[in-house]
């Protein structure tokens, strides 16, 4: 058994040749890739030239946590407590050392004391082309600060603490899965930074639309039902911070009138929003289709 292994893990839904580019570098600051292919198609054959790769496929859509928690759980991967754990999703392009960088920071942190649960890199958001920082958060150092979430991608931990926590949350499909990691770690008295070691460059959504002094960020139609159905499974969990309840339900009211007035789609996003609350009601999990 290897003992402080650095692990990524990646998510792919048809992927392509520009993700096995993304792949490569990721697998290059990497001891094991693992890929989780949500696609309804076999790419193993894309990733072949790859080195330290495993490759899973299932056939159907699993979402993000439960793909994640599928190679997690998989005892064939000789998990070790030490093991760093470093998700990434298919349009994820890192830096040269990104990886080691974060590595190194999370030691320093609890060299600290810090009570560290994960951390991830500040990224650039291509849509606005800015640095996303949190406006709550608590420097702890000259490069990291203790913030309450962070992306999914890029976000590294170990072994140990997430078998802590009982891995992701499969009941979270997709939009939320990284609010949800993160308020259960932090229910768990462990913390998550945010840090400058790394810094990537990252694209959230489709764009963003501007009116007046208001940011809508765009999506697909369709990730409008899984965002009204997982707002509505996290509204009720107590381990959900009070301000983002409060969210939550301008997310299920406020929102929907803002996406049908200003955005494309507008009767394709109301069908997918209602989907989504008779999908809560209904207690269905998983893929729409």
């Amino acid at each position: 058994m290897h003992k402080n292994r650095v692990i990524s893990i990646m998510t792919t839904f048809y992927p392509n040749k520009k993700h096995f580019y993304n792949a490569k570098k990721i697998c290059d600051q990497s001891d094991l890739l693992i890929i989780c292919d949500n696609s309804p198609v076999n790419n193993k054959e894309l990733f072949s030239d790859l080195k330290n790769v495993k490759y899973f496929y299932w056939g159907k859509n699993l979402g993000l946590s439960m793909a994640f928690n599928f190679v997690l759980k998989d005892n064939g991967l000789n998990w070790c407590d030490t093991d760093y754990i470093i998700f990434f999703d298919q349009d994820s392009t890192i830096p040269e050392n990104h990886i080691k960088y974060l590595v190194e920071e999370y030691k320093n942190l609890l060299a600290q004391g810090e009570a560290v649960g994960c951390i991830g890199p500040v990224y650039l958001d291509l849509s606005s082309n800015r640095e996303e920082i949190p406006h709550m958060k608590t420097f702890v150092n000259r490069k990291s600060m203790r913030v309450s979430s962070i992306i999914t991608t890029s976000m590294l931990c170990q072994y140990r603490i997430l078998k802590k926590i009982e891995f992701w949350n499969d009941d979270i499909f997709l939009d939320m899965a990284d609010w949800d990691i993160c308020w259960r770690l932090q229910a768990n008295d462990l913390n998550v930074y945010l840090t400058y070691a790394s810094v990537i460059r990252h694209s959230v959504g489709q764009g963003v639309k501007k009116i007046g002094p208001l940011n809508i960020r765009i999506g697909k139609p369709f990730r409008e039902y899984y965002q009204t159905r997982e707002c509505l499974q996290l509204l009720f969990k107590n381990y959900v911070p009070f301000k983002y309840k409060l969210r939550f339900i301008s997310m299920l009211t406020i929102r929907p009138i803002m996406h049908f007035l200003f955005l494309d789609n507008r009767c394709e996003r109301a069908k997918y929003i209602v989907k989504g609350i008779i999908g809560y009601f209904k207690g269905k999990r998983g893929s729409l289709s």
